[in-house]
């Protein structure tokens, strides 16, 4: 089992609410995060109110409440007709045309907002997101996704360097609890755990990041030569400080495990992404 003592490295990244990716380095150069698409690129309408259901029914494609996603062939035109629908069926309405969300105001105060959708690469990996995703993305580059909670997700890179342990300790009465929680995490049995996704390390150095981040956000450039299988991880500043990382994993295919655990005073949930077959 992973312990403190067979680690070649540990640390923590910020996160503000969103999934952390894991990425092949060159694959993360291509990530956009939360770059806005240009409108060309938008398929769907996206919009959300309290008052949907009052919305004639072709306008309710995923029922009377909640999200609405509509595909369109041009989502700006769907969206200036909504507009339109919307201060025929409801004189007063105010209209805020503020990219990226356009809002309409009735009298009564209720509110539509609308935007184009996907309106980022981070917005089109995280629609309908669970747990964990593998997503596609640019020309044949691809990431590894984990659900994450506002807060510090800690990193524990084994000795061997083919297996990467990511937890986010969710409550803790105190410091000891919290360590409690992490030593838990990397002790725990996985192997009766059935693994989800697949994801293929390429060529060593991986980068693992807040997801809203873009590679264009990187304080200073990184290079393969950064990240070795001797070498420490190194913390990257990204839109945030810390919020990211570069560290060497040995390349070859990976599996998910997801576990969570919790006791009275601390509970803590993880990823480990172990290495099943090397290249």
């Amino acid at each position: 089992m992973m312990n403190e003592k067979n680690l070649a490295w540990s640390e923590e990244i910020g996160c503000e609410g969103g999934p952390v990716l894991v990425a092949n380095l060159d694959d993360f150069a291509h990530w956009r995060g939360s770059e806005p698409f240009d409108a060309s690129m938008a398929t769907e309408l996206h919009y959300w109110s309290p008052f949907t259901s009052e919305l004639p029914e072709q306008w309710q494609p995923n029922g009377p409440n909640g999200h609405q996603y509509l595909a369109a062939s041009n989502p700006s035109e769907a969206r200036e007709q909504l507009m339109s629908l919307v201060l025929d069926l409801w004189p007063g309405t105010v209209i805020e045309r503020t990219e990226p969300t356009w809002r309409a105001k009735r009298p009564d105060g209720k509110v539509l907002n609308v935007a184009l959708s996907p309106d980022s690469e981070y917005d089109n990996a995280t629609r309908n997101f669970d747990a964990e995703r593998v997503h596609h993305f640019g020309e044949g580059a691809s990431g590894y996704l984990w659900s994450a909670a506002p807060g510090m997700v800690r990193m524990d890179l084994v000795e061997t360097r083919d297996c990467l342990v990511l937890s986010q300790v969710e409550f803790a009465d105190d410091d000891q609890d919290a360590q409690r929680a992490v030593d838990h995490a990397l002790s725990a049995d996985w192997r009766h755990i059935a693994p989800a996704l697949q994801y293929e390390v390429t060529a060593g150095p991986v980068v693992v990041a807040w997801s809203p981040n873009s590679a264009r956000d990187l304080s200073k450039p990184v290079s393969h030569g950064d990240a070795t299988p001797t070498s420490p991880g190194l913390l990257l500043d990204l839109a945030t400080g810390g919020s990211g990382a570069l560290l060497w994993l040995a390349p070859g295919l990976y599996e998910s495990t997801l576990q969570y655990h919790e006791e009275g005073s601390w509970a803590i949930s993880w990823c480990r992404l172990q290495r099943v077959d090397a290249l």
